[in-house]
């Protein structure tokens, strides 16, 4: 038997994606019902949206047991969406989910793998896995590499607007793209039509395309005519940015997919064919909509 009843934790970068499909799978009688978590002092407005799509929209105290407990009522999936610099958050969630009586938490993973990670905030994701094992607590992981859709932006060095990028090592090194609304409509997908036995305890490895740098500037010149600018940074540059600056975001990334840290696992473990008409977009096709 599938699940039926969610609540997804965040409306941010990847949740307000997540929720929307996940509604859409609830107008169509996969899902009896979504719950977005939000905080009390949120101001979203993509809550406001979801509301009115169909979702339930609860503002919730994570310092109060008894705020998350009546907010999780009923409730058998949650999905925990939260960024870097707010995943401590994630240890009350769960606590609660599990006295709850939640079946599956799904961790806010949805970037690169973690499980060999000994460092910084995939380290951090690591180490909550362990919480969820002592508490008993069933989960699954979601990898899905790097957004398309989101990290092609100037923080990142990727200003494709004004035809400058710069990427790590020699830009060959392959990494697994998926787009935000491609991540959110396999994982809507797989937890409403999967059984559970075949979603509890599972890593999902997921990418719309598994592409270098290089191969992308080049599909994109040919595609638009525009002519990147394109510097290399040396990887043992980047790795003594990241130790001078371990929130150096930007260079640490960069490292990261320059040594081959940008895929989500070897092809044969990749997990897309559980969603059969998927069909995720493009790297470039996302770039150029």
């Amino acid at each position: 038997m599938a699940f039926k009843t969610f609540a997804v934790a965040g409306a941010g970068h990847i949740g307000a994606f997540i929720a929307e499909e996940l509604v859409k799978q609830k107008a169509v009688g996969k899902a009896n019902e979504v719950v977005v978590l939000t905080r009390l002092t949120s101001t979203n407005p993509a809550t406001k949206k979801l509301a009115a799509e169909g979702a339930k929209v609860v503002a919730v105290d994570y310092t109060s047991k008894a705020s998350l407990l009546s907010a999780l009522a009923g409730i058998e999936v949650v999905i925990c969406t939260f960024d870097p610099s707010n995943l401590a958050i994630q240890d009350a969630l769960a606590e609660a989910a599990k006295e709850a009586g939640v079946q599956l938490f799904v961790p806010s993973e949805f970037g690169n793998p973690t499980e060999d990670a000994n460092e910084g905030p995939l380290a951090a994701k690591k180490n909550f896995q362990g919480k969820l094992r002592a508490l008993g607590l069933p989960y699954a992981l979601f990898f899905t590499g790097p957004f398309s859709d989101y990290c092609f932006i100037p923080f990142l060095g990727l200003d494709l607007v004004n035809g400058k990028v710069s990427v790590g090592g020699d830009g060959n090194a392959l990494i697994s793209w998926t787009s935000r609304r491609d991540i959110a409509r396999y994982v809507a997908h797989v937890l409403t039509t999967l059984p559970n036995e075949k979603i509890l305890g599972r890593t999902f490895r997921i990418e719309g395309e598994r592409t270098s740098f290089n191969n992308i500037f080049k599909t994109y010149e040919a595609k638009t005519g525009k002519k990147l600018d394109i510097t290399y940074r040396a990887s043992s540059d980047l790795e003594a940015a990241v130790k001078s600056n371990p929130n150096d975001i930007g260079s640490l990334l960069h490292w990261a997919w320059s040594i081959g840290g940008g895929t989500v696992g070897k092809e044969e473990d990749i997990t897309n064919g559980e969603f059969p008409d998927w069909n995720p977009l493009k790297v470039v096709e996302v770039l150029t909509l």
